[in-house]
This record gives C-alpha cells, sequence and structure tokens, in this order.
C-alpha cells in the first residue's frame, strides 16, 4: 500500500513539474509566434525608429542634392516689369545756370537673363547675360528710349576672399556618406534594441512557467507533507516551511504574470502590433559557431562606421572656420569684369541694331583699420576650437578603437559561455528532479528540496541571459563595423532606390 501510494505521489508531482508538456497547441487568432529574426524584421520594417531614420537621411539626401546641384550652370531670369516714378527731382538748367526743381513721371521696365557657373577652385563665378530695359517719360517733353545689352560675358571674383565652395567640396560628401552609413546604423541600434525586448519577454515566459511549476510543485509536496506530518513522518516546522513555500509559489505567479504582461507590451508597442496580440517567444537556441578576428572588425570599423565620418567632418568644418576667419581679418578685395555689346534707341526694332562695345572693369577693396580686435578675436577662438575638436576626436578614436577590441573579445568568449550556460541548466535541472525524487522518497529535507529548487531557477535565467548577451554582443559588432561577419558582407548599400529618390 505504502508503494502504490508512493507511486501516485511521484507521478502526480510529475506531471505537476512539466506542466508545459500539456500545452495545447491550439493558439488565439491573435497569437503571435516570434522568433528573434523574425522579430528584427518586423522592427526593422516598422518601428518608429525606422521611419525617422529614414526621413533623416531623405533630408540629407536633398541637402546633397543642393550641394550638386550648386555646381552646375544655373539659368536665372530677373525682371522689373513696371516702376512707375513721379516726384519732384532737383536739375541744373543750363540756361539759367542754376539748380530747380521740376517734376517727372517715368516708367521703366527691366528683363535680364543670365546663365551662371560657380568657380569651385577659385571661389567666383562666371556669367553670360542679356539685359533689356524701357524707359519712357511723360510730361510737357515725352520720350521713350529702349535699351539692350544682347550679350555680356563676365567673371565676379574674390580675390583674397574666403572660398566656400572649396570647402562645401571637402565636407558636403561626407555628410552625406555618414547619412547614408547611419541610418544602417541605425536599423543595427533597432536589431539590439530588439534583442533587449526580445529576451525581456523571453525571461518574463521562462520567469511565468517556472512560476506555475513552482506553484503546482508547492501545491504537491504540501499535500505530501500533510500527509507525512499525519504518520509523523515530517515535523511541525517542516509542515509550516511547505506551507510558507506555496503562499511564495502564489505570490510570485502573480508576479510573474504581471511581468510578462508589461513585457508584452514594451515589445508589442515597439514592434507596432495591435494591443491585444499575444507573443510567444521561440528562444534561439542555436547559435551560429563565429569567430571574429579582431583586426578585421577594427579595420572594418575604421572603414564603414558614421562615427569616424562625423569626427572627420568636425575637423574639416573646424578648419574652414579657421580659414574663414583668418581670411576676414586681413585685406579683402573683389574683381568684377565683364565684356558684351549694348545700344540704345528710340524704337524697339532698332535697339538690337549696331550694338557697341562695353567693357566693365570694377575692383573693390576693403581693408579693416581699426575694429577694436574683434577679428583677431573671431580668429583666435576659431583656432582654439579647432584644437579641443582636434584633440576630441584623437581621444574619440582610441576610445571607440578600445571599445572595437573589447566587444570582439567579448562576442567571442560568449560562445563558450552559452554552452557552459546550456549544460548547466540541463544539469541543475536534473538536480532538481532528483532531489523531489528523494524528497518524496524522505531521503531529503524541505530546505535541501528548496536549494536545488533555487539553483535550477538560477541556472536556467543564466542561461537565457547568456543568449541575450550573445546576441546583443553579435548586433553590437554589425552596428560598429556595419559588416555582417557571418555572410561576410557589407551592410552598407545603395538604399537611394528603395527610398524612391535618385540621385544623379
Amino acid at each position: 500500500m505504502k508503494k502504490g501510494l508512493f507511486s501516485l505521489l511521484l507521478g502526480y508531482a510529475f506531471f505537476a513539474l512539466f506542466p508545459c508538456e500539456l500545452y495545447s497547441n491550439e493558439k488565439g487568432s491573435n497569437t503571435l509566434v516570434l522568433t528573434l529574426d523574425k522579430a528584427i524584421e518586423l522592427a526593422v520594417d516598422s518601428s518608429l525608429n525606422t521611419f525617422i531614420a529614414e526621413n533623416l537621411y531623405l533630408a540629407s539626401y536633398w541637402e546633397y542634392n543642393t550641394y550638386r546641384a550648386q555646381r552646375l550652370p544655373f539659368l536665372e531670369m530677373h525682371t522689373n516689369p513696371a516702376n512707375f516714378r513721379r516726384a519732384m527731382t532737383q536739375e541744373y538748367n543750363y540756361q539759367e545756370g542754376r539748380y530747380e526743381y521740376v517734376e517727372q513721371q517715368t516708367l521703366y521696365s527691366n528683363l535680364n537673363l543670365s546663365i551662371n557657373q560657380n568657380i569651385t577652385f577659385t571661389g567666383g563665378q562666371i556669367f553670360v547675360d542679356s539685359d533689356l530695359g524701357r524707359l519712357e517719360n511723360f510730361g510737357d517733353i515725352s520720350s521713350l528710349q529702349y535699351t539692350s545689352v544682347p550679350v555680356r560675358v563676365g567673371i565676379r571674383q574674390p580675390l583674397f576672399g574666403y572660398n566656400r565652395f572649396k570647402w562645401e567640396k571637402k565636407i558636403e560628401p561626407v555628410k552625406y556618406e555618414r547619412a547614408r552609413r547611419e541610418v544602417v546604423e541605425t536599423m543595427e541600434e533597432i536589431a539590439i534594441e530588439t534583442v533587449r525586448l526580445f529576451f525581456d519577454l523571453a525571461a518574463a515566459q521562462v520567469n511565468l512557467q517556472i512560476a506555475e511549476t513552482q506553484k503546482a510543485n508547492a501545491d504537491t509536496l504540501l499535500k505530501i507533507g500533510q500527509k507525512r506530518f499525519e504518520i509523523a513522518s515530517i515535523s511541525r516546522n517542516d509542515l509550516y516551511m511547505l506551507q510558507l513555500e506555496q503562499i511564495n509559489a502564489g505570490n510570485n505567479l502573480e508576479k510573474a504574470k504581471s511581468q510578462l504582461k508589461r513585457a508584452q507590451m514594451y515589445l508589442s508597442s515597439f514592434l507596432r502590433l495591435d494591443a491585444d496580440s499575444h507573443i510567444e517567444i521561440i528562444l534561439p537556441e542555436d547559435i551560429p559557431i563565429l569567430q571574429i578576428d579582431g583586426s578585421q572588425s577594427l579595420e572594418m570599423a575604421m572603414s564603414n562606421n558614421p562615427k569616424m565620418l562625423e569626427l572627420k567632418q568636425q575637423l574639416l568644418e573646424s578648419e574652414s572656420d579657421v580659414e574663414r576667419t583668418r581670411r576676414e581679418s586681413r585685406l579683402n578685395a573683389n574683381l568684377n569684369m565683364s565684356f558684351g555689346l549694348n545700344q540704345v534707341a528710340d524704337r524697339f526694332n532698332d535697339v538690337y541694331q549696331d550694338p557697341m562695345d562695353q567693357q566693365i572693369v570694377q575692383l573693390g577693396i576693403s581693408i579693416p583699420l581699426l575694429d577694436w580686435g574683434t577679428a583677431k578675436g573671431k580668429y583666435n577662438l576659431a583656432k582654439h576650437n579647432h584644437r579641443v575638436i582636434t584633440a576630441y576626436a584623437d581621444q574619440a578614436e582610441i576610445d571607440f578603437v578600445q571599445n572595437i577590441i573589447l566587444t570582439t573579445e567579448e562576442f567571442n568568449r560568449q560562445q563558450t559561455v552559452v554552452k557552459g550556460s546550456a549544460t548547466a541548466d540541463s544539469i541543475a535541472h536534473e538536480a532538481y528532479e532528483h532531489t523531489i525524487d528523494r524528497f518524496i522518497a524522505g531521503q531529503v529535507d524541505i530546505l535541501r528540496l528548496s536549494s536545488s529548487q533555487q539553483a535550477s531557477i538560477s541556472a536556467r535565467m543564466s542561461y537565457i541571459n547568456a543568449l541575450r548577451d550573445y546576441w546583443y554582443y553579435f548586433y553590437n559588432i554589425r552596428r560598429f563595423t556595419l559588416y555582417d561577419f557571418l555572410n561576410k558582407k557589407s551592410l552598407v548599400y545603395d538604399f537611394d532606390e528603395s527610398f524612391g529618390v535618385n540621385l544623379q
């Protein structure tokens, strides 16, 4: 009879320990089974961070497109269709030899069409234009005249000034390439955040399974304990301990349910899923066998990471600022030259007949004589800022290199950690099962059973965290290097077409 009772209790404890075996495969219509790869795919496709990254890139795209357009010839038209003036003006009367006020009524119109080309090397601009004007006088003596410039070729050239075209040529391509790579980096950051939320939910689901198992075990063991207490096999203190374990297990179960709901809400929100969606996590327990060479990861990071381009952009911009303030503190001159044809006629049909030469040469010079040190102060400020930015860039590069090396080493070690954690989880689970069998047989006390249970829980959560760390380091290295070491290909690709733009 005792043997039959022992077998019955052992069987009851076995099913209580493994309630997942009784789980029905029938899921509700709103249940979403998620692997880590699927979660990352959903996040990259639909998360708010992706939307923001894409639109920031498009803004950079159009900024760079504008820069490129400024390097091409551009056509402009300026017109003053009607400028009417009626006023008393001062004029000299040659017959009487004195100045006097006379009334003037004029109507002036003008049209200018020009083709302009910026010169990157010199910072100047060449142009070809054509001009037509009409002037009509009203009053006692009325007249009508036309003036034309059929064609004129000229140049506007600063001689000693700051050449913004030269610096834009250096800076703008760096800014655009940085923006392209930041989109890819953002995708990897989304993957990292997905890993965090995915394993938060995985841990919460495992924690709930453990809590349910603990509650079932506590109920079963309490029933066994009550039977054994009746036959004086255990003490009252052991019975109280079993009752306490049952109460704590019930509290832990409610807490686990709350944590699961919160973790599921965070992941659903990040993936932009329906609020009533139920997510079931499938752990990625088969990790790829991958060892990354530290020198290769460092080389890829230095070549691909947008942080390096950001530092380069900052240095170029500070150098540009130093150059600009230095030029502005010295002599400044502008040379404007043009050669063309012009004519004046009373009739429109004659305004383009037999045009005369027109030459214009204009040299403007600006020399700061007394500014109380303003220009010098601006130059020194820009120079010292450049020194600070240079020092910051050097230190940032050192920190970046060290971070890459450490992250690579941590990833390579993590595979061993995952394997060890998996083995420890299996051993702890088997040990806990064996301890339960021995407790039912009366060979161990409640304290030994509780200790074995906590060791099993700790080993399971350590395994979950080891998996989390592995995938965190995996995607962190991808974020640093923008390189897929698993498939041996760069993550930086031409996605202009996918965004509906075409940079020509």
